[in-house]
């Protein structure tokens, strides 16, 4: 009886310091339930600024665009004409020390043409004959990255002379535009800076952290030259003339959003 009664006293004893933990963690529970409304209540004092950077850089890359058709009786004769003259524009390109990697192939194709005649009609309804395959065209686009931007003109003169009828640049541009641009976004967000503390100092608080930051890149603005002269038209006695490269100007605008104290 008496170890009866003991584990009774026991029992009731584990079962009141149930009560108090789970009593303790019920509180602690709703205070930081009321901590975190408090704190999502809080609102933060901000203050938004915009900045600007610019950079300007000389043009140190040209690039020309270069379309090559031929046209034959058959498939086999049109890819032929056109092999030939891919061969002779690559050997150009060669010999004015253009790099493999800086030309590529942009789009090529083989397509029919047709024939889309009727018979003179006499009756009606008029009879209809459907399209006649007549010969073949092959196509091949190249675009051509001249690192040397002053004889640009110069070898557009020279693919013309080999036969090239459809050039289209040069254009002018910057090769490595990325790190101009980082320098353009150091200056702009210097420039949000600068003004957040003036501002700060006049409403008479103290800059904290950054809350948000945001980023538009108005990129390079680079020159273009004039449509490409037709082969037809290219005097071997005329020298090509330098073209000028013009400068490129790539920006940056922010947004940035202080928090204030």
């Amino acid at each position: 009886m008496e170890t009866f009664l003991n584990n009774k006293k026991v029992s009731v004893s584990v079962f009141v310091l149930l009560i108090i933990i789970s009593c303790y963690f019920v509180v602690k529970t709703v205070s930081e339930v009321r901590d975190i409304d408090n704190k999502g209540d809080k609102q933060v004092n901000t203050i938004t600024v915009s900045g600007k950077g610019e950079v300007t850089a000389v043009s140190d890359i040209a690039s020309l665009y270069v379309n090559l058709n031929k046209e034959g009786k058959t498939a086999k004769e049109a890819q032929d004409l056109l092999n030939t003259e891919i061969t002779k524009v690559l050997k150009y390109l060669k010999d004015q020390k253009i790099a493999d990697k800086d030309i590529k192939s942009e789009y090529g194709g083989l397509n029919p043409k047709y024939s889309y005649e009727q018979p003179t009609c006499f009756t009606y309804p008029c009879p209809t004959r459907d399209p006649k395959i007549i010969g073949y065209t092959a196509s091949q686009s190249i675009t051509i990255k001249i690192r040397e931007v002053d004889s640009a003109s110069e070898i557009r003169t020279g693919l013309a002379g080999v036969g090239v009828t459809d050039i289209s640049g040069p254009t002018f541009g910057i090769d490595d535009e990325e790190g101009f641009k980082d320098q353009a976004r150091s200056k702009a967000i210097l420039d949000a800076r600068e003004k957040a503390k003036v501002l700060a100092g006049e409403l008479g608080v103290r800059l904290g952290h950054v809350v948000s930051f945001n980023e538009s890149n108005g990129g390079g603005y680079p020159m273009y030259a004039a449509k490409a002269m037709m082969a037809d038209s290219v005097s071997a006695s005329a020298p090509a003339p330098t073209l000028p490269k013009g400068e490129n100007k790539i920006t940056s605008d922010v947004n940035i959003t202080y928090e204030i104290k």
